[in-house]
């Protein structure tokens, strides 16, 4: 098991921007009032921003991963991974799935219990264009001993 890997930020400066999604999806926009820390670990800091309906505190000891936390104001929200992205950083794009890869059904296995077991082992197959086909090729090779029912 591999440790989980914080995502965090360096302290900001005065002034600097940081931004997030709100739960009602609106884009929100903050600057920084304030940070306290010791200048000897500069990794531990506490910061107030300032936004419209008063003031939000944010720190180096969160782990920020959701939407509606505070990130700085150029990073990137990704959708299909559901985490922050920092700037430069480069999403890792699965190659395309051909039907090889696809794990064939079990025996006595119903076509929508595999094909949901295939979308947990292969997210990004859902944004093949031709995904339909895949599945349609490995489910009609499957042999005799597994039926649909």
């Amino acid at each position: 098991m591999h440790p989980v890997q914080f995502i965090e930020f360096d302290r900001p400066l005065l002034g600097d921007s940081l931004h997030r999604y709100s739960l009602h999806d609106l884009y929100e926009e903050a600057m920084v009032v304030s940070v306290i820390g010791q200048e000897d670990h500069p990794e531990q800091w506490t910061g107030v921003l300032m936004t419209r309906n008063g003031v939000e505190f944010v720190s180096s000891g969160r782990d920020y991963r959701g939407r509606c936390d505070w990130v700085p104001a150029s990073w990137t929200y990704d959708t299909f991974n559901k985490t922050w992205l920092q700037p430069g950083a480069e999403v890792e794009e699965d190659a395309e799935i051909k039907r090889e890869d696809v794990p064939t059904p079990v025996r006595d296995e119903r076509y929508m219990t595999w094909r949901a077991r295939v979308f947990r082992e292969y997210p990004t197959l859902r944004k093949q264009q031709n995904v339909k086909r895949v599945l349609s090729d490995v489910w009609r090779s499957r042999g005799v001993e597994a039926t649909a029912k």
